[in-house]
């Protein structure tokens, strides 16, 4: 039988202890508003490729050459594409060697019930690697990439798009990685800066971005743009710079590096990585001119073709109301 102070709830229960500060390293709490939806913003962490380890025979030699022939500051094939999914607000696709990437935008929508206090627009950003994107990298490393890349990625964006001409309202961005041979991060950043411009969402500027490898050893040298065999046979004190530029503006949106990188490698990395961002940039805004250029023309054949149909109707009715106005001939009927 329970007691009376049991019954009046006494003792009041005690307070639920606060919850601790994150250790460094951990992730941060996430953000209080819209935290399932499934284009959320996913929490940073840290993570850094390891290579595969495989056999001097089996494992090519970056210092003997590149795949291709090409040579140590040459990049592969890019591949420009705005407007490549007709039914979303704004799209793009990006190949860059054997990586391929679509970037598809939906809104403005209505922000969420708790994100009606906030005064800017929010940013979702889904992140995801197709199952038969990459033989090189396994399910458990696709998804901590997905964690870091989604989290740079957002952070990243949210610095470029205006938010604040877009209160109480949310944008869907999702990425979607078909295949993965090297370079995803800046790939990604290229073709999410495309669909947001493609979906007319205001920004400071574009976002274009590069990779560059730092062999490691004495003596190392750049490699810009690496495939993903070439990444997997670095050596173990090998690093790499994934840099992010607003081409227009000259300003960084993007810096991230793993792995040692002394003073004169880093600088001789960030200029090669800036120098190639620039072109990128340039590739860029010329793709969407063409896809302005392209719907402006797809505009005015639907407008002569609108105008033509509605000539051709018009005149039909004005043979029809002649034709009813024509008088009837006169039948004489001789008499018998």
């Amino acid at each position: 039988r329970p007691s009376l102070s049991l019954a009046l709830g006494w003792p009041p229960p005690a307070p639920p202890a606060p919850s601790p500060m994150p250790a460094l390293g951990d992730p941060y709490p996430s953000a209080p508003f819209e935290t399932k939806s499934a284009h959320g913003a996913l929490p940073p962490v840290s993570y850094v490729p390891l290579p595969q380890r495989r056999s001097a025979a089996v494992a090519p030699s970056a210092r003997a050459g590149r795949p291709g022939g090409r040579r140590p500051e040459e990049t592969r094939p890019f591949r420009l594409q705005a407007g490549a999914v007709p039914n979303a607000a704004g799209s793009a696709y990006v190949e860059q060697g054997r990586t391929k990437i679509i970037a598809t935008v939906y809104g403005p929508r209505q922000a969420g019930d708790r994100a009606q206090q906030s005064a800017e627009g929010f940013l979702f950003l889904d992140l995801s690697f197709a199952p038969f994107s990459s033989r090189l990298v396994t399910k458990e490393e696709n998804e901590k990439r997905t964690l870091l890349y989604a989290s740079i990625l957002q952070r990243t964006l949210e610095s470029v798009v205006l938010l604040d001409r877009y209160s109480k309202m949310a944008f869907d961005l999702s990425l979607l990685v078909l295949e993965d041979d090297g370079a995803v991060l800046t790939a990604a950043l290229a073709a999410a800066s495309m669909a947001l411009a493609d979906g007319k969402v205001e920004m400071r500027d574009l976002a274009a971005g590069s990779t560059v490898h730092l062999l490691g050893g004495p003596g190392g040298r750049l490699l810009l743009d690496c495939e993903g065999e070439e990444e997997y046979a670095l050596p173990e004190d090998s690093a790499v710079l994934h840099l992010g530029l607003c081409p227009a503006r000259g300003k960084l949106c993007l810096l991230h590096s793993a792995g040692p990188l002394p003073a004169d490698a880093f600088e001789r990395a960030v200029l090669l990585a800036k120098e190639t961002a620039e072109a990128v940039g340039n590739e860029m805004r010329r793709s969407l001119e063409e896809c302005v250029e392209r719907r402006a023309a797809k505009r005015k054949r639907r407008q002569a073709r609108s105008a033509a149909s509605a000539a051709a109707a018009e005149e039909e009715e004005e043979d029809e109301e002649a034709a009813g106005e024509q008088p009837d001939e006169d039948v004489s009927v001789a008499p018998s």
